[in-house]
């Protein structure tokens, strides 16, 4: 799922590949005892994977939604009371819509929109005022409108580099899975290091996100798309528009989602909410598969 920069958006270097099943070998399913972490055997393999638990290679768009909060902590210490130490700083949540669609020569294209939108920590309601429980001041926080793009993927990889990361990443993606009788996970990490616009210093993420499954649905190659839930983690600096840069400590995203049937079952506060800030734009999204 994610850094900062492009919450939700997700995007994806894919991979067509053979099947999962050497990578990932099973445990019988009477097995009541976590297997050995596995890994795939190969870049195209790992991307595969994980375009299965974000989308549809059959071409059917795919809404993942997910939705959680963000912690600031400040650096421990013998003077840092605990009411200090974590505080809630907002809610979020957001919807990504991802549309693969094979080509002729193999490979994929994929289209893909997201709106995310930040949540008022005691309400949980969708807002663009934060009240900034370090500086006392009422942040603004505009929504994250993600354009609609489409872009062609790679379907011959040969190292693995975070598939929702654009950013400076020299640590490499790691993908393990375990399993637990007839239940899967498929814990990734991530790093990066970028710069945005508009700012002289750069940011250093990591990112971690858990995929619970299905071993039935992890083990058949003919599926299209793995149902699953996501438990994700990022770790960042304040983020820019706190005015808090080079105050010690960081944020702490916390959240989790799953893939949805179709696009009715999008909260109704978040469709209102890209109504309001991006109108029509949902619309568009699911005339992709008329």
């Amino acid at each position: 799922m994610l850094n900062r920069r492009e919450l939700f958006q997700l995007t994806a270097a894919l991979a067509v590949t053979g099947t999962l099943s050497r990578a990932t070998e099973a445990a019988p399913a009477s097995s009541h005892a976590f297997t050995k972490p596995l890994s795939p055997s190969n870049a195209a393999e790992a991307h595969l994977l994980w375009a299965k638990l974000h989308g549809d290679l059959s071409g059917r768009t795919v809404y993942y939604f997910t939705q959680g909060s963000v912690w600031g902590f400040l650096p421990q210490g013998d003077d840092v009371k605990l009411e200090d130490f974590a505080r809630l700083i907002y809610g979020y949540s957001g919807v990504a819509a991802r549309k693969m669609i094979k080509q002729a020569d193999g490979s994929i294209t994929m289209r893909q929109k997201s709106w995310a939108f930040y949540r008022d920590p005691i309400s949980d309601e969708i807002t663009d005022k934060i009240p900034n429980p370090y500086t006392g001041k009422t942040d603004t926080a505009a929504p994250m409108l993600g354009k609609a793009s489409e872009r062609q993927l790679n379907t011959t990889a040969t190292s693995v580099v975070s598939p929702a990361d654009k950013a400076e990443a020299k640590m490499p993606y790691d993908m393990r899975i375990r399993r637990l009788g007839s239940h899967a996970w498929i814990t990734t990490s991530s790093f990066a290091r970028f710069q945005t616009p508009g700012i002289s210093w750069f940011k250093l993420e990591g990112n971690f996100e858990d995929y619970a499954c299905l071993t039935a649905d992890l083990d058949n190659p003919a599926r299209t798309h793995i149902p699953n839930t996501v438990a994700h983690n990022l770790v960042a600096e304040w983020q820019t528009w706190t005015g808090m840069h080079g105050m010690p400590g960081h944020i702490l995203f916390k959240g989790n989602g799953a893939p949805l049937s179709n696009a009715e079952e999008i909260p109704v506060d978040s469709i209102a909410a890209i109504e309001r800030f991006s109108p029509g734009s949902l619309a568009e999204v699911m005339a992709w598969d008329r």
